[in-house]
């Protein structure tokens, strides 16, 4: 299959992309199960060509991915058709669909590569020589794995050898398990985030009280490593789009009852023309399963706009890049629905504008107050004025008298716990109107002062508030 065949969507997929969301790409597009081992799982194409492997943890994905195109030209490794590394150490790999090989025919092949014989010559030379590089970048890269089943065949008949890397994984998790304080300062967290999540389908089961045991353990072992080390960690972490998967594990927030997520699915699907204004990233929109016929997305940040381009750009989505404060690029009474989950700023008559007579403007906002307890430790005491900021009564105000008619507003108190300095740095840099003119440098004092709180209490506690409105265009 070539590239240019696959869905479009998982094109867009970046190191920033959850592997589960990898998953939904896949199914919604008619990929369906063909395979599970102990590191990943297996999704064939509808058409029978391609599959894709999906390992929510492995560090020897990309050196795999390596040998399949340093080796092409040889026939005898897999058509790599696509290689991605995702969001916490968990990689993708697309490949030509293959069939299993009876295993004296299998063992025959690995006896020939080793040997590096005839035609296997050149693949022995790539495999070796890139599993020298792999042991030398790699911690726990194990010898080369001479397992049968690693031999398969093409469509076409040729045998091809495909998984000759593997990770050591009994040491790995025996380091993990038994010198957590070891095991996190020789792999970074945003290399391992999802090691317990592999399915283990040869070797299982992995009972759920022991994987949470053992995120635990890694927790708070990440928690407990100098300041400084967390600080500079996440001052280098990437910050664009609006997902928050790097918070996993080291910082939680209460979710509001009324599950904005399922409600945005819920109208997109039924909607003719709608746009979600400052989508970020286009994540949130991204999770509905179906979008209006004729869907638009507004974002001001390049970086953001970007990534929903690539997100949302192959469903059809139109991705209009705009100025703060610019009008909403829909002609009058165009739209049967506005969305927004955090809007920057609400401009009601804008809304009311592109809305037509009966369209309903559905949108989380946040709420006053939000995350001041932090604020306030970093840059300092707010105002009476700040505090009032985004408060629920003035915009719904607001929205009624710009011609709109409330139907439904409800309002949440949720508790945030940050549970090291890293989750802290990061969120400022996510979130950068909450201190203005943030940066590691110029805040590290406070930084450390929080740094101190977190160690004494466990975590840094403060509280987030939301409102959900929904409105209709008199």
């Amino acid at each position: 299959m070539s590239v240019e065949l696959l869905p479009a969507a998982l094109r867009a997929v970046d190191p920033a992309t959850h592997h589960r969301e990898v998953e939904r790409i896949l199914r919604a597009e008619g990929w369906t199960p063909c395979g599970q081992g102990d590191w990943a799982f297996a999704l064939a194409s509808p058409d029978g060509a391609a599959a894709a492997r999906i390992s929510p943890f492995d560090p020897v994905g990309p050196y795999t991915a390596r040998l399949y195109a340093e080796a092409a030209s040889t026939g005898a490794v897999p058509r790599l058709d696509l290689h991605r590394r995702l969001a916490g150490g968990a990689d993708l790999l697309v490949m030509e669909f293959l069939q299993d090989v009876d295993e004296h025919e299998a063992k025959d092949f690995l006896e020939r590569v080793r040997r590096g014989d005839g035609e296997l010559a050149e693949l022995s030379q790539v495999v070796h020589r890139v599993h020298a590089t792999a042991r030398a970048e790699l911690p726990w890269c194990g010898p080369l794995d001479s397992n049968p089943s690693n031999v398969m065949r093409g469509a076409d008949g040729r045998l091809v050898l495909i998984d000759p890397y593997y990770a050591d994984g009994p040491a790995l998790y025996e380091m993990a398990q038994e010198d957590p304080d070891r095991f996190v300062t020789t792999l970074p967290p945003k290399q391992r985030r999802h090691l317990t999540e592999i399915p283990l389908g040869c070797s299982g089961p992995w009972p759920e009280a022991e994987r949470e045991a053992l995120r635990a353990r890694l927790q708070r072992a990440d928690r407990e490593r100098p300041a400084e080390d967390l600080i500079a960690e996440a001052a280098a972490a990437d910050v664009d789009g609006w997902g928050f998967d790097w918070l996993e594990g080291r910082a939680t927030e209460e979710r509001p009852e009324w599950g904005y997520a399922r409600l945005l699915a819920e109208a997109v699907a039924g909607a003719g023309v709608a746009v979600d204004l400052d989508t970020g990233g286009g994540e949130v929109l991204g999770t509905c399963p179906r979008l209006a016929r004729d869907q638009h997305v507004t974002e001001g940040w390049p970086p953001n706009a970007e990534r929903a381009r690539r997100l949302l750009g192959p469903r059809g989505v139109t991705v209009h890049e705009t100025a703060p404060g610019s009008p909403i690029p829909l002609a009058d009474g165009t739209a049967d629905l506005v969305t927004s989950r955090h809007p920057v700023a609400p401009d009601w008559p804008e809304v009311a504008r592109v809305l037509a007579p009966g369209g309903q403007y559905l949108a989380q906002h946040v709420g006053p107050g939000s995350a001041f307890a932090l604020i306030e430790a970093v840059h300092g005491p707010t105002t009476p004025e700040q505090r009032r900021g985004r408060h629920p009564d003035d915009e719904v105000a607001a929205a009624e008298a710009a011609g709109l008619e409330i139907l439904e507003r409800r309002e949440a108190r949720l508790r945030m716990e940050f549970f090291d300095i890293g989750a802290v740095t990061w969120i400022l840099r996510k979130c950068p109107w909450w201190v203005p003119g943030f940066s590691p440098d110029n805040h590290l004092e406070q930084l450390l002062e929080v740094d101190r709180i977190i160690r004494r209490d466990g975590a840094f506690v403060a509280h987030s508030t939301r409102h959900l409105l929904r409105a209709r265009r008199r």
